[in-house]
């Protein structure tokens, strides 16, 4: 029979870092990507997304370049490094730094599966190995993100520790290898690699105000930490407040300075995520999730929702199925 563990920290576990309550939101979907090999000078223009995308260099130097507004400075990327562009607008990867490339679709890609292609292109130079791919970033979190990231995040191999060098290594090995499995396996280590690269990004990030300030802040945090992992409590500004050890009107201050959002604006748009992603995987009912997110009716639970999401959860239902 199991019990519960006398261990406090592992009865607390993830539970007391509000940073990783908040990932805890972060969902990775779609995950693609396209092994690449390249004989000779390459040089490949991708359009802009409505996801992330990200490039890993397996062997020989390349070259990231977006191709956005301010136009930065192209990237240098090392064999065993990862680029995350959280927001792909469009962009050029190339052996040179380059500003211009083949279209994407143009080159003569395999699909080997709905998530996995390759791409091999022969010259008499030694070859470049590079994996790149897309993910779409999900949850309250990826919405909040998606404001903060920068336009690219870089896990740098020579930076990366243990957990991330041996993660970084085995998809190295994988894309080599190319054992029975290893599209499977590759598409699960490129999920792990991109929430390091953001967790990586997160923890060297010190803002002074903002959501992220709020989820560090050692008062506020405690708040935010419960207010994600339990969305569906009926929260109030007092319980939030003890939770915080602040007074209450201290409490409202604080978190209206560091989030930008009063606290029960906060509550309502994390719940109303949730809620979207539970009419997506879960059967069940507008008026069946009103009443679990504590809402008297289903009209004012379905207004609260449009408000929050953009749109009314009957379309989002719709969407699903």
């Amino acid at each position: 029979m199991l019990s519960r563990s006398s261990d406090p920290l592992a009865s607390s576990w993830g539970r007391n870092d509000p940073l990783s309550s908040v990932l805890l939101d972060l969902r990775l979907s779609g995950t693609f990507f396209c092994h690449s090999e390249f004989g000779a000078p390459w040089a490949l223009e991708i359009d802009e997304r409505a996801f992330a995308s990200f490039h890993f260099v397996i062997s020989r130097d390349c070259w990231l370049q977006l191709l956005s507004d301010d136009m930065p400075e192209a990237i240098r990327l090392y064999p065993g490094d990862l680029a995350l562009v959280p927001r792909s607008p469009r962009q050029v990867f190339s052996s040179s730094k380059r500003r211009t490339g083949t279209a994407l679709d143009r080159l003569p890609a395999r699909r080997l599966t709905e998530a996995v292609s390759a791409l091999q292109i022969a010259g008499d130079e030694p070859r470049w190995l590079v994996v790149c791919g897309g993910v779409r970033l999900e949850g309250f979190a990826a919405a909040m993100l998606g404001e903060l990231l920068p336009d690219v995040v870089v896990l740098r191999a020579s930076d990366a520790g243990p957990i991330v060098a041996s993660t970084l290594e085995a998809m190295k090995h994988e894309s080599s290898a190319a054992r029975p499995g290893s599209a499977t396996v590759m598409t699960r280590l490129a999920d792990v690699i991109v929430i390091h690269a953001i967790r990586s990004w997160l923890e060297r990030t010190a803002p002074a105000a903002g959501w992220l300030a709020a989820v560090r802040d050692p008062h506020v945090g405690r708040a935010v930490a419960q207010i994600h992992q339990r969305p569906e409590h009926a929260w109030s500004v007092a319980e939030l407040a003890r939770i915080s050890r602040l007074s209450r009107s201290r409490f409202s201050e604080r978190f209206t300075e560091l989030a930008r959002f009063a606290p029960m604006q906060y509550v309502t748009k994390v719940q109303m995520y949730r809620a979207s992603e539970i009419l997506r995987g879960e059967r069940v009912t507008i008026a069946e999730l009103a009443t679990r997110f504590g809402y008297e009716s289903e009209p004012a639970f379905a207004r609260a929702f449009k408000r929050h999401v953009g749109k009314p959860p009957g379309a989002v239902r719709r969407e699903a199925s």
